[in-house]
């Protein structure tokens, strides 16, 4: 043999050697993937179970349930705080000694929410679920604790949602303008409700989301039903417990967040994060110096227009008819202006923001428009019923703990109700009548409180509630579907961010309504004795109520027939939106609910990725072998397992 020929057969020899070594090596790698599958997928099976169910919808897994648990115990805390205080404020403000600035001790939790609603569906949309959520859970937290270690009413405010400026940009160090001063548990609260409802729509189809949001609207209309029973309670020995006690609850929640939730969140850096959101110049004057100006300026405006607009038109809102007149410039300058800032917030969103908070997609069809307009006069009406414990403490003078149990009926109902609608829902795939089955109790059940006196019976007020509580109960959780029936899944997370701002803006507007009546009908009705007592007159009528009790007669009499009138009043003029959200339920289409999820968000699939890639192993590796000359080959297919 030529020496040519010896070296291309040596040469062939060691190829041959060489493809027998890497098919050996692949085969070592696939026996080492395989031991470690068999291994790991016994301790991992329960995870992955976890994660096909959801994607599947076979069933939930431990982790989804605790994740779902800790999000209604979130809702049900963010939730208690709007109407906890309606039996306990006439105590706070005795405590705190406030007059007129009693009514913004409610207002200015429901003012810092709905100012950060669309903040919180932005965030969620760039940095993920969880840290925004745990963020929000922090504020709540931290609010909570000005609350409860209230000296004065400014503390007071400033934990509820108007003064602080202990906010998210503020610990970016980025220099505060005064544009708005966010507060902190309000901040939290609205932060909560946002994202309770989108993390609910990445793990659950809208087809299944029935019994789901049954669930959520059944814990939401709970703890706003028993608020006031709590917040009597609470009252008759130390209304400071009314913060306190969230403090372990937000503990636990964070807790089973962050060992449990695991969904898929957007990659990149976080500074590149941070320069895709508007909020930058929302709150602050100053550019952070790792944003770039062209970026900046770009997307600097929608929120900037937003909150301030917001909260100039609530602050007219709830200051007309109370500190000030309707007809003052101080009113009607904020409600002009901050009406007109929302009209250019709207037009900033849709020309000039690249990541808008506003659902345009929702707003180009006639069911989700339907859906948002029923779910503001909602949010206006829903409160009428948490008047019944001012009722029964005033008109009735009832101590807090007698008119909290008085209000149980409205509870046993309310809740309820809630977690039927979801259900039937789930159920029948329907619920265009649902919804218009609500708007009818609505309707009759003002009408019938408006019938109420002070000498009512008491079978008389334990049933005439019971009719609006109904429509409360069904509307808590019907308008989502037709906002979201139209929808695909990718547009659900900002279309429920949405919902709940235009949801809390109804309660501002409710509870305005509320005050403006009742302010206004007190100062001519209230006998002067009476007034005369009160400091500040018929604005701090409402924080002299637990004084009524103590009165002589005939003054207690008296004293007792005005605030039921008053009252009344109150309740006639809701029953024009009652009427209104009736008629404007009929133009709603019935559409199939969707049966699908964003892909882009849901439970992160750990365990299937890593036997995806032992299952692209055993591919490579089959085409390695069959790549291999049949001796070769052969080697590989008989070799020994160990």
């Amino acid at each position: 043999m030529t020496v040519e020929g010896q070296l291309t057969a040596r040469n062939s020899i060691d190829s041959t050697a060489t493809r027998d070594s890497q098919a050996t090596q692949v085969h070592e790698h696939k026996v080492q993937e395989k031991e470690k599958e068999n291994a790991g997928v016994q301790e991992g099976v329960e995870q992955l179970d976890d994660d096909e169910r959801v994607r599947e919808g076979r069933g939930k897994g431990f982790r989804f349930w605790a994740v779902f648990a800790s999000l209604l115990v979130a809702t049900f805390m963010a939730a208690l705080e709007q109407t906890a205080l309606s039996t306990a404020l006439p105590s706070i403000s005795a405590s705190l000694d406030a007059t007129a600035d009693e009514s913004w001790i409610a207002n200015a939790y429901l003012l810092a929410s709905a100012a950060w609603m669309p903040w919180a569906g932005g965030l969620a949309q760039i940095f993920g679920r969880r840290p925004v959520l745990l963020v929000g859970l922090a504020f709540f937290a931290l609010g909570s604790i000005l609350c409860g270690a209230a000296v004065n009413m400014n503390m007071m405010l400033a934990g509820r949602g108007v003064s602080a400026s202990c906010s998210l940009p503020c610990l970016l160090r980025i220099s505060p303008s005064r544009e708005m001063e966010t507060g902190i548990q309000g901040a939290g609260g609205g932060i909560i409700f946002v994202l309770v409802e989108v993390v609910l729509s990445d793990i659950v189809p809208l087809s299944e989301r029935g019994v789901y949001q049954g669930c959520f609207s059944c814990v939401w209309t709970l703890a706003s039903a028993t608020g006031p029973i709590i917040g009597g309670a609470f009252a008759s020995f130390d209304w400071t417990w009314l913060f306190w006690i969230n403090l372990p609850l937000s503990a636990l929640v964070a807790a089973v967040v962050v060992a449990f939730m695991r969904l898929k969140a957007p990659e990149g850096r976080w500074m590149d994060k941070l320069g895709k959101m508007d909020w930058c110049a929302s709150a602050f004057s100053l550019r952070p110096l790792w944003i770039s100006p062209n970026l900046y300026y770009t997307r600097r405006i929608g929120n900037l227009v937003f909150i301030p607009s917001i909260s100039v038109l609530i602050l007219g809102l709830v200051s007309g008819g109370t500190s000030h007149s309707w007809s003052s410039a101080y009113v009607l300058a904020s409600i002009i202006c901050g009406a007109a800032g929302l009209v250019a917030w709207f037009f900033v969103e849709k020309h000039y923001v690249e990541h808008p908070t506003v659902p345009f997609a929702a707003l180009m069809n006639r069911t989700s428009i339907v859906g948002y307009v029923t779910n503001f006069l909602h949010g206006v009406i829903a409160l009428s019923v948490y008047y019944m414990p001012a009722y029964f403490q005033s008109a009735k003078a009832y101590s807090t703990i007698t008119s909290a149990v008085d209000f149980l009926p409205v509870v046993c109902i309310v809740s309820p109700m809630a977690l039927v609608t979801g259900l039937a829902v789930n159920r029948t795939q329907k619920y265009k009548a649902l919804n218009l089955a609500g708007w009818v109790f609505l309707t009759i059940g003002c009408g019938l409180l408006s019938i109420t006196t002070a000498s009512t019976s008491r079978a008389g007020w334990v049933l005439l509630p019971a009719v609006v509580a109904l429509g409360i109960g069904i509307n808590y959780a019907a308008p989502v579907f037709p906002i979201l029936a139209p929808l695909p899944p990718s547009l659900a997370g900002q279309a429920l961010a949405f919902q709940m701002l235009v949801r809390t803006a109804g309660n501002v507007i409710g509870i305005a309504i509320g005050l403006t009546t009742l302010t206004n009908q007190l100062a001519r009705k209230l006998p002067q004795a009476f007034l005369d007592m009160i400091p500040g007159g018929a604005s701090g009528a409402y924080s002299s109520i637990p004084l009524i009790r103590h009165l002589e007669e005939p003054l207690k009499t008296q004293v007792r027939v005005a605030f039921a009138q008053s009252l009344r009043t109150f309740w006639i003029v809701l029953i024009p939106f009652g009427g209104v959200g009736l008629l404007i339920a009929l133009c709603m289409e019935s559409i199939p609910l969707n049966d699908a999820t964003d892909e882009n968000w849901g439970v992160k699939e750990k365990k299937r990725d890593s036997l995806d890639s032992v299952e692209k192993a055993e591919e490579s590796c089959a085409e390695n072998s069959q790549a291999l000359p049949p001796a070769a080959a052969e080697a590989v297919t008989h070799a020994p397992v160990i």
